[in-house]
């Protein structure tokens, strides 16, 4: 596209907000985001803390949204605005304001669309929760989009449509250009140790997930779709040339689907040279993808692993992998010098203290390189939500790790304290510091 005249030029600032100290990533949980908070003990804020070290990633509809406008000729300027308990940021100076929305920040998502819609600027309001719950920004903000802004190319910023917009999908991901970063502080964005001294970036080679988990929100937010291998490795290598990324993190809620596409990536990333985490099923990965995958440059992976009790997970609607699976899977992982992350939730309807009990248990004895105990959150459009009864509605209790319905047998401060004791006591052990220890040397060779 051409240079648009001056007076045509619009100042396009690309707003995200914080208001908790704690490590927040708003790409997760469907894009509802989630903040790291273990609890209140010494060693738990020690690890919330080490979780912020290695943990800073943007989202990246904001990548893409800035591609977007500066193709259409408009100038992008990005802001992280601390509000709440983060600090008190004022609005910026633009001629028209998109603040990226969440749950765990809402509220000061909300503040910041007053303020600015005080100073006279124009406002758009994008992501899963306004998709999700357009009234809660619709009185402070021009235009709510449900879906994928991406979806509305250049007339997001030119026609500016008002009121609530329905967007829905981008049918073919791969015609969207590359996200751009360059008004970001892409130099300072990391993610679990893959890159020392250089920047880790993400890539989105999926959206949505093709599986139906009655407690997950990606399958509510965004249907399936995959990008072609050729047009994932492309991006990483702009990324690489571009930016200087050694890292990326594929923010994939499922990687692996289908095993020719993972091998054809594999063999394209490896003339790559760079770092990349994944997130795969453990009953999709065999010992062909994971070697290929590891020689292109594999050097974190997560998995699902939720609970030891496989009956409570077919209740809510999951087909998991067998323990025997997750554990093949974390042997041939560490052979191959791969980290694993272990996923696990607790507080599921049918869940119990001695099977909570049980699962750290096993978690322990399996040892992968970290874990995360998140807590069952009934987020909006999921069936999990319609089972239960809720006993907050303030959409930023929704972080993932708090208690925020009536539960059986588990009383809030119970599942609380459970949280806090899975993590200190699985961090805590020797055995695991003398294998965190090894695998961060190793991150810097």
């Amino acid at each position: 596209m051409g240079v648009l005249p001056m007076w045509a030029r619009m100042r396009i600032a690309l707003i995200t907000v914080y208001s908790h100290r704690e490590c927040t990533l708003k790409d997760v949980a469907g894009g509802f985001g989630t903040v790291f908070r273990i609890g209140s003990s010494p060693f738990a804020r020690w690890l919330e803390a080490a979780k912020g070290r290695i943990t800073r990633l943007p989202s990246p509809i904001l990548g893409y949204l800035a591609a977007l406008a500066k193709q259409a000729g408009h100038d992008v300027r990005t802001y992280d605005l601390r509000r709440g308990n983060a600090g008190q940021d004022p609005v910026p100076d633009a001629d028209l304001a998109i603040v990226l929305s969440s749950m765990v920040d809402a509220p000061s998502e909300r503040e910041v669309l007053a303020d600015l819609r005080a100073r006279g600027t124009p406002t758009i309001c994008v992501g899963s929760f306004a998709s999700a719950r357009p009234s809660y920004f619709s009185s402070v903000a021009d235009t709510v989009v449900l879906g994928e802004p991406e979806n509305l190319g250049p007339s997001l910023f030119d026609r500016r449509p008002r009121g609530i917009v329905q967007a829905g999908f981008v049918d073919d991901l791969d015609e969207l250009p590359f996200p751009r970063w360059d008004e970001f502080p892409f130099g300072q964005y990391r993610y679990a140790l893959l890159s020392h001294g250089a920047p880790t970036l993400p890539v989105s080679g999926v959206r949505g997930c093709a599986f139906g988990c009655g407690y997950c929100p990606f399958r509510v937010t965004s249907k399936f779709r995959q990008r072609k291998p050729e047009r994932v490795t492309d991006e990483v290598r702009y990324l690489k040339t571009r930016y200087g990324a050694r890292g990326i993190s594929f923010r994939d809620p499922l990687f692996n689907l289908d095993k020719e596409r993972v091998l054809e990536l594999a063999d394209r990333l490896t003339p790559l040279n760079v770092r990349f985490s994944a997130e795969m099923r453990a009953d999709r990965i065999d010992e062909e993808s994971l070697v290929a995958l590891q020689r292109a440059g594999l050097r974190s992976m997560e998995i699902g692993v939720e609970s030891v009790n496989v009956d409570m997970l077919r209740a809510e609607k999951r087909s998991p992998p067998s323990i025997t699976q997750v554990e093949e899977v974390v042997s041939l992982a560490k052979g191959l010098g791969i980290r694993v992350i272990a996923n696990f939730v607790m507080g599921l309807p049918e869940d119990t203290e001695p099977q909570i009990r049980e699962t750290v248990a096993w978690a322990k004895r399996l040892n992968p390189f970290a874990v995360q105990f998140t807590v069952a959150t009934p987020y909006p459009g999921t069936t999990l939500e319609d089972r239960v009864t809720l006993t907050r509605r303030d959409p930023a209790s929704y972080t993932g790790w708090e208690p925020v319905f009536i539960h059986p047998t588990l009383r809030p401060e119970r599942l609380r304290e459970l949280r806090e004791w899975a993590y200190v006591s699985f961090h805590r052990r020797p055995r695991y510091i003398r294998s965190f220890a090894g695998h961060a040397l190793r991150s810097f060779q």
